[in-house]
């Protein structure tokens, strides 16, 4: 009897911030062309009192998230006590929430940061994203395999410096 051991990439989670939803777009168009049906992608953003245009309107990010992905699948809005009004797409929706005691823990004070903290993201790393989301930008989480995300990385990294 022959056993093929088959060998797979570790897995890892990149993240990355936005300054704006177009940003995210471009980028979300690209990862796309990869084809890939083993990333898992995550949008995070604030919403702002102050300015909720026709970008920042919640039913036209949803619809926004629909086209790119082609699914409504993983798109929550919540109030967090430390950010404010957050929307979070993708995978990580579930997670945010998830209830604990009857509260969603994207809701609670530390919840996202515990969350991205249990995707293996180190701490000093996650504080700094949480309070970049804080001030407006937008976090792109993707999760996959290492050799699948340092391609996709190397390619973000060229088309920031030429479009973003």
């Amino acid at each position: 009897m022959n056993f093929k051991i088959q060998k797979t990439s570790p897995k890892r989670v990149l993240l990355k911030s936005y300054i704006d939803f177009q940003s995210i777009e471009i980028v979300l168009k690209i990862i796309k062309e990869y084809k890939n049906k083993n990333l898992q992608i995550s949008v995070i953003g604030k919403f702002h009192q102050k300015k909720l245009n026709n970008v920042e309107n919640p039913v036209t990010l949803e619809n926004r998230y629909k086209k790119l992905f082609e699914s409504s699948e993983g798109f929550e809005i919540l109030s967090n006590p430390e950010i404010g009004t957050i929307f979070i797409t993708g995978f990580l929706g579930a997670l945010f929430s998830e209830e604990v005691e009857l509260k969603k823990i994207g809701s609670m004070p530390t919840g996202p940061f515990g969350i991205l903290r249990g995707l293996g993201i180190d701490k000093e790393k996650v504080t700094h994203f949480i309070n970049i989301l804080n001030k407006g930008n937008y976090l792109l989480v993707i999760r996959g395999n290492e050799n699948e995300l340092t391609s996709i990385e190397d390619h973000l990294n060229i088309l920031e410096k030429v479009y973003i």
